[in-house]
């Protein structure tokens, strides 16, 4: 199950609303500030891998600010 749903839209829609030559880190603001229930999703899921994950072991999920930067990646290449 995807932790945000449409994802490629809302990623579209916060490209949009920042224009050209926006930062990772005014992608991750716009993201947090038009989506905050997908953004605070994102930290729930991020929290229960970490406590379902042994100590010492890792987990395939990235942090929340990095999964947002991963998406932002693969739609960019989508785009191309």
């Amino acid at each position: 199950m995807a932790v945000i749903t449409k994802k490629d839209e809302k990623i579209e829609s916060v490209v949009c609303e920042l224009g050209e030559g926006y930062s990772i880190d005014d992608f991750v603001n716009k993201f947090q500030e038009l989506y905050p229930k997908d953004w605070s999703k994102v930290e729930r899921e991020y929290a229960k891998h970490e406590r379902k994950t042994k100590p010492g072991k890792a987990h395939p999920m990235p942090e929340p600010v990095q999964y947002l930067k991963n998406a932002l990646n693969v739609w960019q290449k989508k785009k191309k």
